[in-house]
């Protein structure tokens, strides 16, 4: 059975990642719950997906070879990588729709902050900065999964000790004058 989790796999959920990323607010006047609830379901969607694929080869693990089992595990770590993205997003809307003093700062209950609008706008962009990063830093590890590996080193390897030139081991010793 081919593998369903492929260099291009990677190249695609990165390039969707960082798309998703890239659309992420990052003042608080652009902060809009309706968009934050739609980024929330486009990110679980991407890791609804990633888990499909990976499942699709857990259904007859013994055809599952090593080289195989290290993309799958690329794709585990970036279905990790998404899940606290998401996890990141979450609390974002937590914070925007439960109220500040409850998720963010113990006893806000008298104060003017704990409904303050543009509070809540501030660090729901604050959590937008967050995510972004974490989509970015999966992202990248994707392409760099996605990047076929050197065949082979550049230079020959010689199993012996080298020897060395004469003249760089005369250069080498002290001086006895």
């Amino acid at each position: 059975m081919a593998s369903s989790v492929t260099p291009a796999t990677f190249d695609y959920l990165a390039r969707r990642l960082e798309e998703l990323a890239a659309s992420f607010p990052t003042s608080p006047d652009a902060v809009d719950l309706v968009t934050l609830a739609d980024d929330i379901g486009v990110l679980a969607h991407h890791l609804q997906h990633t888990v499909e694929h990976a499942q699709e080869r857990f259904t007859t693990p013994q055809t599952v070879y090593p080289p195989e089992r290290v993309a799958l595990v690329q794709l585990a770590r970036a279905a990790a990588g998404i899940t606290r993205g998401l996890d990141t997003l979450a609390e974002a809307l937590t914070y925007a729709t439960t109220g500040f003093q409850r998720e963010a700062v113990e006893d806000l209950a008298h104060s003017p902050l704990r409904n303050d609008p543009e509070v809540l706008r501030i660090m729901t962009a604050e959590k937008y900065v967050a995510a972004r990063a974490r989509l970015r830093h999966t992202a990248a590890a994707l392409r760099a999964a996605s990047t076929p590996a050197p065949s082979g080193p550049s230079t020959p390897r010689t199993t012996g000790p080298r020897a060395q030139p004469a003249a760089a081991a005369q250069s080498r010793q002290p001086n006895r004058h």
